[in-house]
Order: structure tokens, then sequence, then C-alpha cells
């Protein structure tokens, strides 16, 4: 436990009330921070990215891991405030996760689509990742936005986007298959 906690304002406080938590360090923030929403974000989606992993094996359990550690690597590089390593995800490189979501039918033979109940369990679990890769993402975009609506963090924002990309990548690949 620290001696004092720090907030944003640069008061000094000696307890840790309830209604707040911590940004880094020592220093603390109320609940409703920003990036605290985004954190909660983060957590949902891990939450969601397991429930999916779970119920799948092979390749496509495998791809769902590698996502998650992105998302683990993600809070851990805000709390830290490191820059995200670029990597590829999923085997796939930055421009290629693009090429690949735009353009599902020349790599999967499926164009685009939107999910429905006859799709089965798999892709609406994967839809389930995606929608809260998009939320963690917006929350992201809220969290580090500066006041003149400069992004602060566009590693973490690109990261997201790659992340939610290949989310429907894999959509694509389970509905090529069904």
């Amino acid at each position: 436990k620290p001696d004092c906690y720090r907030l944003l304002s640069g008061a000094v406080l000696t307890e840790k009330p309830e209604h707040m938590t911590h940004l880094c360090g020592n220093v603390l923030v109320l609940k409703t921070h920003p990036r605290i929403r985004f954190r909660g974000k983060m957590d949902t989606l891990e939450g969601e990215l397991l429930w999916c992993a779970l119920h799948v094996d092979g390749q496509m359990r495998k791809n769902l891991e590698e996502i998650l550690h992105l998302a683990r690597v993600l809070i851990r590089c805000d709390v830290l405030e490191e820059p995200v390593p670029e990597e590829k995800l999923c085997g796939l490189t930055a421009q290629e996760l693009r090429s690949h979501s735009h353009r599902p039918q020349d790599y999967y033979g499926q164009t685009h689509f939107m999910p429905e109940v006859g799709d089965g369990e798999r892709i609406l679990r994967l839809n389930r990742c995606r929608c809260a890769a998009r939320e963690a993402e917006l929350a992201a975009a809220a969290a580090f936005t500066d006041e003149n609506g400069n992004a602060v963090r566009t590693d973490i924002l690109r990261a997201l986007n790659r992340m939610s990309s290949m989310l429907y990548i894999l959509m694509i690949q389970e509905k090529s298959h069904t």
C-alpha cells in the first residue's frame, strides 16, 4: 500500500476512496474515467473471447487465444503506458487484414454478410466477440482522444481495429465452411 495517492488535479490523499481506482501507479481517478471505462470494455471482450474459445477447437481456438493475448497486451500497454508492439495477428499483417476483411470473396469465396440465427452458434459467438471488440474500440477512442480531437494512443486504436477485423475474418471463414 502506498503512503499516499495522487489525483490528476495534483491533490494528494492518504487513503484510497472506494469510488476511485488506480489509473497507473499511485495515481487515482474516478471509476467513471474514460480509461477505466475502456478497461471495463476490455474485460468484457476478454470474457467473450474466453467463452467463444471454450466452444471451439483446433485452429479457431488458437486464433481466439491469439486475439485474447493481444487484448491482454493492450491492457498492459495502457496501464504501463508502453507502446503496443507491431506484430502479425493470426498470421496476417495489418495490410493483409485490411485486404482480407474488405474483399473476403477474393480470399474465402464468401461475400460480406450480416449474421442471422440460421448461421449457427459458432458464427454468432464470433459476432459477439466482434461486437465487444468494437465497443472496446469506441471506448478507447473516447479515452485516448485529447481536447482537440487528436488521438493520443493511435497504437491501441489501430490494434483494436485490427482485432475486430480479424474477428470478422474468422466469421467469414466459418461462414464459407457452412
